[in-house]
């Protein structure tokens, strides 16, 4: 699982060169993730045949590998700025500041997390939802698509594996040995992927069913799977992060996976769901189902909120690593972390209520790079 993961990493990453850094950057997060549709294909496919034993876990490794992104992600990639440069004796505020045109990603996060209040409302996840949610990301990747590579965009220095796929000439050659990459990776999702979600559940069923009862198989797939399967982009935005320039690049991968998660990942659900038990069906969310989304949704809309100055401070950072820590250590909490995210989201509202720069930012890219861009074309 670990190895294809790379391999796909590394393959993405070596093909981010040529367009648009929040473009490329959007297509690494989606290739990156691929393990994760993998996944959550498999999980879905198994509820549409087998409903009691599966249904109940259908979104355990959506709500995980989201909170594991955004909870741990981010605030590793700030304290490992923070060591770096603090080895390289740089003076200054140890802040990660984006730039106006990287407030679309910021904005469709904050959007995408918003619609979730609509589905806990529902109480399910229906096939209208997965409509919903990929006309967001559509609307997202054409967005970022038709930006412009910025002039001081300069190419990260690769390193390792990924350099010497970016030095291979001619090509035509490189681009048949990337492709090979991915269509090998995949191939390899396909034949262990459901061998991986029995052995999670035999596992949990084994060693944890006795200390967590009947939620012993969710919380195993929540945690175990995303672990893995973001484990080479952790170690993508962690390189990044350790060269301190690159820091904001490592950030905003981690925003453009959560997109990826929080609409195209989540929409695939109900779409495998019905086309394994032959009709369309609602993903009913329980109690504990609606508390962990509402937790998910709830960590994201604090995140969005301490962006909304294009900047991520210490206590931002420290804010996500300590409530996922408690709320992933101690499941009974998830519920008043959840609250507590929403109060802080509100506290930073008013922080920052001066400093809002995401919006402004957001319609001048925009009138001056998307809306404007498609008039001259006409």
């Amino acid at each position: 699982m670990i190895a294809a993961s790379l391999l796909i990493a590394w393959a993405a990453e070596a093909s981010e060169f040529s367009i648009s850094r929040g473009f490329a950057l959007a297509i690494v997060a989606i290739v990156q993730t691929i393990p994760e549709y993998f996944v959550e294909g498999t999980i879905a496919w198994k509820a549409g045949v087998d409903p009691a034993q599966w249904l109940p876990n259908i979104i355990a490794n959506f709500t995980g590998a989201n909170r594991l992104l955004t909870g741990f992600g981010w605030p590793l990639i700030f304290f490992t700025m923070v060591v770096q440069r603090r080895r390289k004796g740089l003076l200054g505020p140890n802040v990660i500041s984006l730039r106006k045109e990287q407030s679309i990603e910021q904005v469709f996060m904050l959007g995408s997390s918003l619609y979730y209040i609509w589905i806990l409302i529902e109480g399910n996840l229906t096939i209208v939802d997965s409509v919903a949610l990929i006309a967001i990301f559509a609307l997202y990747m054409w967005i970022l698509a038709r930006l412009p590579r910025g002039k001081d965009e300069t190419e990260e220095i690769a390193q390792g594996p990924v350099k010497s796929l970016i030095e291979i000439r001619p090509k035509r050659r490189k681009i048949a040995t990337i492709a090979g990459l991915f269509l090998f990776s995949a191939l390899t999702f396909v034949l262990i992927i459901d061998s991986f979600i029995v052995s999670i559940q035999h596992i949990a069923q084994m060693f944890l069913e006795g200390l967590l009862g009947t939620g012993a198989v969710f919380f195993t797939i929540q945690w175990i799977a995303p672990v893995l399967s973001e484990f080479p982009e952790k170690v993508t935005a962690f390189n990044w992060a350790r060269q301190v320039k690159l820091a904001p690049v490592a950030l905003l991968n981690f925003i453009s996976s959560s997109i990826n998660e929080l609409t195209a990942l989540v929409a695939l659900i109900p779409i495998v769901l019905a086309i394994s038990s032959g009709a369309l069906r609602a993903v009913p969310l329980d109690h504990q189902q609606s508390i962990e989304v509402f937790l998910t949704m709830a960590q994201s809309i604090y995140a969005c909120i301490a962006l909304l100055d294009l900047s991520y401070d210490s206590q931002n950072a420290l804010v996500l690593l300590v409530l996922w820590i408690v709320s992933t250590a101690i499941i009974e909490t998830r519920l008043v972390i959840g609250v507590l995210f929403l109060v802080l989201a509100l506290y930073e509202l008013l922080r920052q209520r001066h400093h809002i720069t995401t919006f402004r930012a957001f319609r001048q890219t925009m009138s001056e790079n998307v809306l404007r861009r498609g008039t001259a074309s006409s």
